[in-house]
């Protein structure tokens, strides 16, 4: 690889910290401009001017401290409490826009909190059917928890399954409905045009007309 060369770099510095304009790294690429800590060599900020699509007309923030953003005294926060409010750009403290690309949040040892008075989760509509998608994913655990009511609707479906158990508590009610109901166990005859109400049966010898009924005095 030829070794890149710039004819006009000027560093100014002390003890205490330096600039420099048109460095060029130990890569042997070239940095539009650098700052950094005379104390820590791993405190800086980089604007690199040459290297691969990412790194090139990028920026870096290194510090092995705590790194802290802080903004937004005189800006006027949306209502809370009005439903109708919409949130404009003029409400925003602290924005990240990614142009092109994802955005990626990592912490390897550590935990991620997002603490605010709501939260809101949106996917913007996008070509393709992989788009418009929200995924979690854990290595154990997805806990929900909520003081007052958990709403979860699907506009086509909702899907709950388990390789094991599958366990569907009220404490206090319970409401099941639906405009036609299937159940089956692991005992129930295979049936080619599916259960029909009171000729087949259902669970075992439990017949689907029975089930029906006692639904129907739980619902009312």
């Amino acid at each position: 690889m030829t070794k890149a060369k710039n004819y006009h770099t000027i560093r100014y510095g002390n003890k205490d910290g330096e600039l420099k304009f048109g460095h060029i790294t130990e890569n042997n690429e070239i940095d539009a401009f650098i700052v950094r800590s005379g104390t820590e060599s791993n405190h800086y900020i980089e604007m690199s001017s040459t290297g691969s699509a990412s790194r090139k007309h990028g920026t870096t923030i290194r510090s092995t401290g705590t790194f802290q953003v802080k903004a937004g005294d005189s800006v006027k926060a949306p209502s809370t409490t009005d439903k109708e409010a919409k949130t404009t750009s003029e409400n925003y403290a602290i924005v990240f826009d990614a142009v092109d690309g994802d955005i990626l949040l990592n912490a390897p040892s550590g935990r991620i909190k997002i603490c605010a008075q709501n939260i809101e989760l949106i996917t913007a509509d996008g070509p393709g059917l992989d788009n418009g998608v929200i995924s979690l994913s854990a290595n154990e655990k997805i806990i929900l928890n909520s003081k007052s009511e958990i709403d979860i609707q699907g506009g086509v479906s909702v899907k709950m399954a388990s390789n094991d158990t599958l366990n569907i508590i009220g404490k206090s009610i319970l409401n099941a409905y639906g405009g036609l109901i299937d159940f089956a166990d692991g005992s129930s005859t295979a049936i080619s045009a599916g259960p029909k109400i009171g000729s087949k049966p259902c669970l075992g010898n439990i017949y689907i007309n029975e089930v029906r009924q006692t639904l129907e005095n739980i619902l009312g």
